[in-house]
């Protein structure tokens, strides 16, 4: 299975996800979900924001490495699931290539409340006290996610 995560820029919200579910599919050995992520407007080939590092590093995953991508109409149809962070990238995403309408939906609708548009902000200044509570929003429907998926995806 091939997921993309999108958000705008590419470097803090999807960064946060891909490394947070590679993250949790490397603690339970699985090797069978391909990872990745994508913006719509990216910031091509720029690092993760230092407020997702920290964030990450906090929750014990690196995303040191990642460099921000566009994303394509290739990279949407080799997606088995693409899941977005707000109901505009979305739509952005649906525009794009629309025969990928059954692949597409929003990360935020596989968090625990059920609310199936809910969007996850982007932090207003991006720094660790803002991108906190929304990692916690993406820690939880990433989670969800992967229950949806496989209560255990090691196959």
């Amino acid at each position: 299975m091939n997921v993309i995560f999108v958000c705008t820029a590419n470097v803090c919200r999807s960064p946060l996800a891909e490394g947070y579910l590679k993250h949790l599919l490397k603690q339970k050995g699985s090797d069978v979900v391909n990872v990745s992520s994508a913006g719509i407007v990216a910031l091509t080939g720029a690092p993760a924001f230092e407020c997702a590092i920290e964030v990450a590093r906090q929750f014990q995953f690196d995303i040191t490495t990642h460099r921000a991508q566009q994303l394509s109409v290739t990279l949407a149809d080799q997606a088995d699931r693409i899941l977005c962070m707000e109901p505009w990238q979305a739509k952005a995403v649906l525009e794009l290539t629309p025969k990928n309408i059954e692949k597409v939906s929003l990360l935020g609708s596989f968090h625990p409340k059920k609310m199936v548009l809910l969007p996850i902000p982007d932090p207003k200044d991006f720094n660790v006290q803002e991108t906190l509570p929304v990692f916690e929003l993406i820690r939880f429907s990433v989670d969800g996610f992967l229950d949806s998926i496989a209560p255990d995806p090691v196959g």
